[in-house]
């Protein structure tokens, strides 16, 4: 004998349960976004405008880890207090970024500046380790680009404008 439960309708799926649906997608298509602006040099807003560029950066991100060579912070200190051990630049520390292609690296008022045909950045991969520290004494500035992947300098701030050769 049937229950009253069995003979009751079918509920459909009403519009709360809808607004649940679609905003769970928008989560789930911006989040890759939402992580890529806290990793990139470029605006926020090209990420967030873009979401199909915050699933490149996170593909960038997930590939990029294979076995890298500056894989954690740790190591690419190291490896920029190396390159950048004393005079003119000292490395102070470093960051995880995504640089853009044809990067044209921040100068701060009264910081030093590199050669005009060095004032831009091209890294090979998206991936770098953004390092920073000072030129003589100078602000903090970004003084150069590590490879995440393969720990080669990307860019070097070196030679600096009006610097004897």
């Amino acid at each position: 004998m049937p229950t009253d439960d069995a003979r009751a309708p079918r509920r459909r799926p009403g519009a709360a349960a809808a607004a649940l649906i679609a905003g769970g997608a928008v989560v789930l298509i911006w989040t890759p976004s939402l992580v890529a602006t806290a990793y990139a040099e470029e605006p926020a807003s090209t990420y967030l405008a873009n979401p199909a560029e915050g699933w490149a950066f996170l593909w960038e991100a997930v590939t990029a880890s294979r076995n890298p060579r500056l894989g954690t912070s740790d190591a690419a200190m190291q490896q920029a207090s190396q390159v950048w051990a004393g005079p003119p630049a000292v490395a102070g520390g470093v960051s995880l970024k995504m640089i853009p292609v044809g990067w044209a690296v921040p100068v701060p008022a009264g910081g030093a500046r590199p050669i005009p045909t060095r004032r831009e950045a091209t890294p090979e991969a998206d991936l770098n380790w953004v390092v920073t520290g000072r030129v003589g004494t100078g602000p903090d500035q970004i003084i150069g680009l590590l490879d995440y992947r393969s720990g080669r300098v990307e860019w070097d701030i070196r030679p600096l404008a009006g610097a004897r050769r």
